[in-house]
């Protein structure tokens, strides 16, 4: 696949403005993102603005939580397990 974002190498490059959930994948690889303005088809993530990534699942949480935002999507955007059964 060929991205036209490049992959920053703090969160402070993060690009600006809305990205689709591709994009945003491509940034965070295996990782958590923080997701400001989320727009979605249903239930589908289509896109929005990508605020901060980790790896760190508690890390970004509490990010996500202090940033007292309303309108934040906590997202993770690796690939799942399929040995794990997930109870929503």
């Amino acid at each position: 696949m060929i991205s036209t974002v490049e992959k920053p190498k703090t969160t402070a490059d993060i690009p600006n403005g809305m990205l689709t959930f591709e994009e945003i994948k491509d940034i965070v690889g295996d990782g958590w993102a923080i997701i400001r303005n989320p727009e979605f088809d249903g239930c589908i993530f289509l896109k929005g603005e990508l605020v901060y990534y980790g790896y760190d699942k508690k890390d970004v949480y509490h990010r996500d939580r202090a940033a007292g935002e309303n309108n934040l999507y906590f997202k993770y955007c690796g690939k799942r397990d399929p040995n794990i059964v997930y109870l929503l």
